[in-house]
C-alpha cells in the first residue's frame, strides 16, 4: 500500500471516529494537484484499472470490457511513469505517446528523463506550446486548450461538469479528442471522429456510475456520480454505512524516507518544491502571460540559521546540489521554512530544478518523493558582486 493511500487512510480514521463523515459540510477531501485528475482516474488512465476502476486483471472485467469496446482488452497491467522511462532506457519501451504532459521539467531526476526520452524510437508529443519534453519528440501534434474544446471535468467532490467550446482552435491545431480518432481511423480502427456528446453516452454505458450522465443533463451546475439511470445524483455519499458495511480503522507507523537515511552526511539539507501563487505547475501557460512580471525566475528559500551556516544573504545565488544534478538559484532568505528545510519552485526551465529531485517513490503508486530530497547548498556569489558585474558588463556593451 502506497504512503499516499495511507496519509488518506490516516485521515478518514479521524474523519470516522470523530463523526466527520456522510452529512453536509464534513468528510475526507485530499485534493488533487491538477484540473481534472479526478476524471483522468475515473476513465482509467492508471495502468492496473480500465474506466469505472475495475482490475483489468480479473477475467470477468476482461470480458466485460472486450464486450464493451469490441476488441480484446490487456490481460495485465501496464507501466507506471518511472517504469516507462527505464524500460525506455532499457529499449524494452521503444515508442511514448505523451498527451498534455511535460515530463522532462516537471518529473524528477530530470537527466534520467531526458535520457529516457532520447532513448525512445519514437516519441510523439501532444502539447499546446514547445514544452521541454516536446523538443525531444520525433513528432509533435499540436493540440488544443480546453477553452476550445467540448468535454468534461469531474473535481474531488465527484462533481462532472460540461465544458464547452468557448473559442474556434487555431489553424493548425486540434482538440485532443479529435487528434486520438484521427488516428485511430489512420491506424485502420473504424472509430467516429470524436463528438462530446457521443463519447459521454460511451462513458456512461461502460461505467456504472456514470448510468445516467447526459451532456444535457449536466446543466450549468453539474452532477455527482454516482448517477443513477433517471438523472437523479449523489450530494452526499456515505450517510447510512460505507460499501463495505462498517467503517474499517487503520494503523500505519512511521517510516523514514530512504532517501534522507541514505544522504544525511553529504547532504544535510531537505530540499522540498511546490508551487508559487503567481504560477501554474510547470508555468508552461502563465509564463506566457502577465504573471511573468511578477514572478520571472526560480529561487530558494532558506531559513536564517542554515543561511548564516553557509554565509548566504537574500539576493545572493547559490549552488543547489543533490546525488543527482545540481543548479543555480538566487536565494532568499526568511523564516517561512523552517531550519534544516529548503524550498524552491520548478516553473522555469532554464532551472530546470528537477535535475536535483532524485528517484524516491512511492512503492506502490510510484508517485515521486517531490517533497522529500537530500541536498546541499553553497554559495556562489554575493548580490553586491553580481550587480557590479551586471553593471560592469552593460557599461562594456555601452562603450563597444
Amino acid at each position: 500500500m502506497s504512503k499516499v493511500q495511507k496519509t488518506v487512510m490516516l485521515i478518514a480514521d479521524l474523519a470516522m471516529i470523530t463523526g466527520n463523515i456522510g452529512r453536509k459540510g464534513v468528510g475526507v477531501n485530499p485534493l488533487r494537484g491538477q484540473n481534472n485528475v479526478q476524471g483522468a482516474a475515473d476513465m482509467g488512465c492508471q495502468p492496473h484499472q480500465g474506466a469505472g476502476y475495475f482490475p483489468v486483471a480479473d477475467e470477468k472485467i476482461q470480458n466485460f470490457y472486450t464486450e464493451k469496446y469490441g476488441v480484446v482488452h490487456p490481460t495485465k497491467a501496464g507501466l507506471k511513469i518511472p517504469q516507462i522511462f527505464d524500460a525506455a532506457i532499457n529499449k524494452e519501451v521503444k515508442a511514448v505517446w505523451i498527451i498534455g504532459e511535460d515530463v522532462v521539467q516537471t518529473d524528477p531526476n530530470s537527466a534520467h528523463v531526458a535520457k529516457a526520452m532520447n532513448a525512445l524510437d519514437l516519441l510523439v508529443v501532444q502539447e499546446i506550446f514547445l514544452s521541454e519534453t516536446a523538443k525531444h519528440a520525433d513528432v509533435v501534434l499540436p493540440g488544443t486548450t480546453f477553452l476550445e474544446k467540448d468535454g468534461t471535468f469531474t473535481n474531488t467532490e465527484r462533481r462532472v461538469q460540461r465544458v464547452n467550446r468557448a473559442a474556434k482552435p487555431l489553424p493548425g491545431t486540434k482538440p485532443d479528442g479529435v487528434i486520438v480518432t484521427d488516428m485511430m481511423q489512420k491506424l485502420g480502427y473504424n472509430q467516429p471522429t470524436y463528438d462530446a456528446d457521443q463519447v459521454l453516452a460511451e462513458i456512461a454505458d461502460v461505467v456504472p456510475f456514470f448510468k445516467g450522465i447526459t451532456r444535457e443533463r449536466l446543466g450549468k451546475l453539474g452532477l455527482q456520480w454516482p448517477v443513477k439511470e433517471d438523472g437523479t445524483d449523489t450530494k452526499i455519499l456515505h450517510q447510512k454505512e460505507f460499501k463495505l458495511g462498517k467503517g474499517r480503522i487503520k494503523y500505519f507507523d512511521f517510516k523514514e524516507s530512504s532517501e534522507l537515511e541514505k544522504n544525511k552526511k553529504d547532504y544535510p539539507l531537505i530540499l522540498t518544491t511546490s508551487r508559487v501563487l503567481q504560477h501554474y505547475n510547470a508555468a508552461t501557460m502563465t509564463r506566457r502571460t502577465k504573471n511573468i512580471k511578477i514572478v520571472d525566475e526560480d529561487f530558494l528559500l532558506i531559513n536564517p540559521k542554515d543561511a548564516k551556516h553557509r554565509q548566504l544573504n537574500t539576493g545572493d545565488v547559490a549552488r543547489l546540489y543533490s546525488g543527482r544534478g545540481e543548479v543555480s538559484l538566487k536565494v532568499e532568505v526568511t523564516e517561512k521554512v523552517k531550519e534544516g528545510i529548503v524550498f524552491t519552485t520548478f516553473h522555469f526551465p532554464e532551472h530546470m530544478v528537477n535535475m536535483v529531485t532524485g528517484h524516491g517513490k512511492d512503492e506502490e503508486t510510484m508517485c515521486a518523493e517531490y517533497k522529500v530530497s537530500a541536498v546541499e547548498v553553497q554559495k556562489i556569489s554575493n548580490q553586491f558582486k553580481t550587480e557590479v558585474v551586471a553593471e560592469k558588463d552593460q557599461a562594456e556593451v555601452l562603450k563597444a
